[in-house]
């Protein structure tokens, strides 16, 4: 390792120059941060000027003893001179070159890389045996490629091409693996950027192709993971898409008088768009309607209540109606009952017995009896039928009734 400031070189953990005394550690780690190269100034070794060993013993006075005592201080103090101006011009060198690595370093942090790359340049040009700043023009330009790898993808999904952006920014983040520098921090914003835009593009296109709540849903929470303005754009169209097939469902459903069903699908749109005036409308009239059903079927089940209880009433008490019934006297004085009854019951009915009583001219009760309808069983609306002779009448102009009938319900 050697020293920035008088290029000698010292030992790997020194904090200090042994030679100038500045500090050294803040410098390195500076440049560590950055993601660069630490500096290792190259600066040719000066020779130290040698003492002529071959010195007159003895001066005796005179000019060529003056000369002689002069000529070698004269030398040493050109000499000097000129080594401390060689040596403060190869330290000026180092201390440009360093300037330019340190003003590349920071236009670089902040994304300036053409000028950090032609800043770079000259010091290598300056400096070509530098190897700290051939290290930093390959981090420079490793960036400058990266540049422009996710400005092809910009580029490509602007133009709606997918795969082939997908394909670009794989290449781009495959490049930037494993590099963390602060350096390719602006890149790697750039190139998440792009990968949320091609999240959101490749939604938007799928978008036309779904039509089931399950579908735009999934793609809901797709877009719910990525960021950016766009992002929420997309929500905001899918939500649309979710609250539209709901409201068009929840009417079927409510025209099918299927009112439980129509307020799931609206509970289920509102989870997602609550403020929804549309959907909320359309709730409001569906539990309307049910309220109102719900009433008209608890008055239609209390008259249907009230009709089964008056028609089992009618069965056990009113189920046989008669049609026809009438008297004949034969010329043997015996008198012939005969009946046409119906079963107005709602259930057939069964061994009807029928108790008749027999009137004569006057209305006085002179005959009665018990008969059985024929058919045995007959069903709701179907006839029967009894005929009944009593003998020894002898009464012109009779007529007959039926007092009561008993039967059994089916």
């Amino acid at each position: 390792m050697y020293c920035h400031y008088c290029a000698k070189k010292r030992p790997d953990d020194a904090v200090y120059c042994q030679q100038c005394g500045r500090l050294l550690a803040a410098d390195d780690d500076a440049e560590a941060a950055a993601g660069l190269e630490p500096s290792v100034p190259s600066v040719p070794t000066i020779p130290a000027p040698r003492a002529d060993s071959h010195a007159p013993a003895e001066m005796r006075g005179g000019k060529s003893s003056v000369r002689a005592i002069l000529l070698p201080l004269l030398l040493a103090v050109f000499t000097s001179c000129g080594l401390a101006a060689y040596y403060m011009y190869e330290e000026g060198l180092n201390d440009r070159v360093l300037e330019l690595q340190a003003e590349a370093k920071a236009k670089a942090l902040a994304g300036s890389y053409s000028e950090a790359l032609e800043k770079l340049r000259q010091a290598a040009e300056t400096r070509p045996a530098f190897a700290a700043i051939h290290a930093d023009l390959e981090v420079v330009l490793h960036v400058m490629e990266l540049e422009e790898k996710a400005e092809e993808a910009d580029k490509l999904l602007k133009e709606q091409k997918t795969k082939d952006a997908e394909q670009a920014i794989v290449e781009a983040r495959s490049l930037l693996k494993g590099h963390n520098e602060p350096i390719y921090a602006k890149v790697r914003e750039r190139l998440d950027g792009s990968v949320t835009q091609l999240g959101i593009l490749k939604l938007k296109q799928e978008l036309d192709g779904l039509q089931t709540v399950e579908e735009l849903e999934a793609r809901l929470q797709v877009a719910k993971s990525l960021d950016g303005g766009e992002s929420a754009e997309v929500q905001a169209e899918i939500i649309g898409r979710i609250a539209d097939i709901c409201y068009k469902d929840a009417e079927t459903l409510l025209l099918n008088k299927n009112y439980s069903g129509a307020l799931a699908v609206t509970a289920k749109a509102l989870e997602h768009a609550q403020d929804n005036e549309k959907l909320l409308a359309l709730e409001n009239r569906i539990k309307q309607e049910k309220e109102k059903y719900e009433k008209a079927e608890q008055q239609r089940l209390e008259q249907a209540m009230q009709k089964a209880a008056a028609e089992e009433l009618k069965n056990q008490t009113a189920a046989v109606e008669v049609v026809l019934i009438q008297t004949s006297l034969d010329e043997y004085g015996d008198l012939t009952v005969e009946a046409q009854l119906k079963n107005v019951a709602t259930r057939p009915i069964y061994s009807v017995v029928v108790n008749y009583i027999v009137y004569d001219a006057e209305g006085n009760e002179i005959a009665s009896g018990k008969a059985e309808a024929t058919p045995n069983y007959v069903e709701p609306g179907e006839t029967m039928t009894f005929l009944e002779i009593i003998p020894g009448v002898n009464a012109e102009n009779t007529t007959a009734a039926v007092d009561h009938a008993t039967w059994y319900l089916d």
